[in-house]
């Protein structure tokens, strides 16, 4: 089907009208949920009208060429990627349309939409287009975002992603004892074996002497 040239169609109006009812919604049954706080795990009743907004943005996206797309609809677009952040169904049909997977993963390193910006990080390797930009997602001040960029890193540049692992290990970035300095490591050795680094002895043995039962648990999975 050819794409229209026309954002402000009725496709955009009827988005824009869906993600009203949506935020209604949200706000009514999950008025603590914010983009720092939402994983996702939403209960969705007959009138949540999510289901609906879904629909209409992968219809924008289908028919919509990304050239045309003013600013509301773009942040619309990434406001429905940051709430499909469990099944991710518009990030992965992004991908079928990759200029607009370019441009809404360019703008959202702007934004406040977190929960966009890490579903973008771990697909970038997908997009010719845009991997430059796992260069800006794995420096993100949000730690699963930088996460899921080290994992896309190992298969766009084999040999950064090894420096950048070794620095997400060593760079006390997380308190000690967190669940976030023990998940950055899990990923710096799943990493280091992806890029088949030489010095993954070397943090395998780290893993298996520190009090970090999912570290550990990973380090022997890998050495077996």
């Amino acid at each position: 089907m050819k794409k229209m040239n026309i954002p402000s169609s009725k496709n955009a109006e009827r988005l824009y009208k869906e993600i009203s009812a949506f935020r209604l919604w949200a706000d009514k049954y999950y008025p603590d949920r914010s983009e720092e706080n939402d994983n996702g795990e939403w209960e969705f009743g007959v009138n949540s009208h999510f289901n609906e907004m879904l629909s209409e943005a992968i219809l924008n996206v289908s028919e919509t060429d990304s050239t045309e797309a003013d600013e509301k609809l773009i942040d619309s677009l990434l406001f429905v990627v940051a709430r499909d952040n469990e099944r991710e169904i518009l990030a992965d049909e992004l991908l079928k349309h990759k200029d607009w997977f370019e441009l809404l993963a360019r703008k959202s390193t702007d934004t406040q939409y977190i929960n966009a910006q890490w579903q973008f990080a771990k697909r970038l390797a997908s997009c010719d287009l845009c991997k430059d930009l796992v260069y800006v997602f794995i420096d993100s001040e949000d730690e699963y975002t930088s996460r899921m960029a080290l994992e896309t890193m190992a298969k766009i540049d084999q040999k950064r992603a090894e420096e950048y692992a070794v620095r997400f290990w060593n760079r006390g970035k997380y308190p000690e004892g967190s669940y976030e300095d023990e998940y950055q490591k899990i990923m710096v050795l799943h990493v280091l074996k992806t890029v088949g680094s030489g010095k993954l002895d070397v943090y395998l043995n780290e893993a298996l002497a520190m009090p970090y039962k999912w570290l550990k648990k990973n380090a022997e999975e890998i050495r077996n």
